[in-house]
């Protein structure tokens, strides 16, 4: 056979192809459907991961697992991409944002304008309010008692990079209250100034935790020198500023459009399933009365069992512990407190009897915050 002859069977496996992820395509929407009707999340990781290890098991070359791997997520992601558009879920979302009191919008954040956190700032509590960047994650915090924010919104945890410690460390110094959360979805793109293209780029600099979530592009271009930087949006600022053609920034698309950067590459993150979670953060308790999540800290007398002594009252309640994050205890090596996200909210009576049997057992325990749980995005 011919070149050409083998490109005309390409081409009809390519057709083939087509058909048949539009048949999967059609299948997943009345799975969405069906999750819908039985109030069942359309995110299944579980599912997913299940999905993936299958078709590794059965790959017989010549692609590799890793290659596999890639193309189911993004078959998968697309999939749920329909489902939520075909069930309205993202305009449903939109339409429940967090409502502040009147006179009361100015929200900080950590980074430069366009980064990550304005952008969840914004999906949270809608383009009304007044937005106050912040350098550092302690100038952050400080921004409710310098009178400069109403509000901070700090990031907590990230799907891939885990628990944000230093938040949560200055979180627990401080007097502020959880009063909301968030998720949004994190997308790299590599961002040049106006003229410049993939081939001209020798350097890119962006947040280490960018950086390391792009590992697999960076590795595949080592041509590219990686520049730690403060923060991905402020990144993009200075490129674009300078005009130089060889440089390059990682950041988001909210980004390159405030700054007026040129995306050169698009989704450079290694997982598609790179989220980052959000809290808002009150001087008040402002605990919304639909409240269905609880955060609290305990911290532990250092006794055996003492851990296992504290979970337990959860359990025999029936109470779902969502998380369990140690973190040691300031001026007393080798002791730890404990953060727990807990279903339910501070009105719960089960709630109320499981935090004051803990009290009665000598477990230090406050509430942190009281809030609505975020859906996960559909993108």
């Amino acid at each position: 056979m011919t070149i050409e002859d083998w490109r005309r069977e390409i081409n009809a496996l390519d057709r083939e192809l087509l058909r048949l992820l539009n048949q999967r395509a059609r299948v997943a929407l009345k799975v969405g459907e069906s999750k819908t009707a039985s109030g069942v999340h359309l995110c299944d990781h579980t599912r997913e991961r299940e999905v993936i290890e299958r078709m590794c098991e059965a790959n017989q070359g010549p692609l590799d697992d890793r290659a596999i791997v890639e193309l189911f997520r993004a078959i998968i992601h697309e999939s749920r991409r329909i489902q939520a558009r075909a069930t309205n879920q993202s305009s449903e979302q939109a339409d429940h944002k967090l409502k502040l009191p009147p006179g009361h919008t100015r929200v900080a954040f950590q980074g430069a304008p366009g980064a990550f956190s304005e952008e969840a700032a914004v999906k949270l509590l809608g383009e009304e309010i007044t937005l106050v960047p912040r350098p550092t994650f302690e100038s952050l915090f400080a921004a409710v008692e310098d009178k400069s924010a109403d509000y901070i919104l700090a990031p907590i945890e990230n799907s891939l990079a885990g628990f944000v410690h230093a938040c949560f460390d200055l979180l627990l110094d401080s007097n502020l209250n959880i009063i909301g959360e968030v998720i949004i979805p994190i997308s790299h793109y590599l961002i040049g100034c106006a003229g410049s293209s993939f081939d001209t780029i020798t350097a890119v600099e962006s947040h280490p935790v960018a950086l390391d979530q792009c590992r697999r592009f960076l590795a595949a271009n080592p041509q590219i020198e990686r520049i730690a930087a403060e923060d991905t949006a402020g990144s993009v600022a200075r490129i674009v500023a300078r005009g130089d053609r060889t440089r390059a920034a990682i950041a988001g698309r909210r980004a390159a459009e405030k700054y007026g950067g040129v995306i050169l590459r698009a989704h450079l993150e290694d997982s598609s399933e790179n989220y980052t979670r959000f809290l808002l953060l009150s001087p008040e308790q402002d605990f919304p009365e639909d409240a269905d999540k609880l955060s609290i800290v305990i911290e532990l007398p250092h006794q055996p069992g003492a851990l296992h002594s504290a979970l337990e009252p959860f359990a025999r309640r029936g109470l779902d512990l969502l998380k369990i994050e140690g973190r040691p205890v300031k001026g007393r090596p080798w002791e730890y407190c404990f953060y727990l996200d807990v279903r339910g909210s501070s009105a719960d009576s089960e709630v109320i009897d499981t935090l004051s049997e803990l009290r009665r057992g000598r477990v230090e325990t406050r509430i942190l915050g009281a809030y609505l749980s975020a859906a996960m995005p559909a993108d």
